[in-house]
């Protein structure tokens, strides 16, 4: 199944110490049946992904993105 990884900019890595910029985290639904991004209340769009410590959700401004098939390499 197809899906999508996204990692930290590293000009954010300092607002979220549990992320690694130099790894690819798994973006997954936000709930159940919604899509992978999704806009709060603000207006500002959301993305969910999946780290060894549980999920985190944040501004997808501040990540970047690739379809998860691009490589083999992500430790997520």
């Amino acid at each position: 199944m197809p899906g999508v990884q996204a990692r930290l900019k590293a000009e954010h890595k300092r607002r979220y110490l549990d992320l690694d910029p130099t790894v690819w985290y798994q973006v997954v639904p936000i709930f159940p049946g919604v899509t992978q991004r999704m806009v709060n209340m603000a207006g500002e769009r959301l993305a969910r992904i999946a780290t060894p410590r549980g999920f985190v959700t944040i501004r997808a401004e501040h990540l970047e993105f690739r379809p998860a098939e691009a490589s083999s390499r992500s430790q997520v």
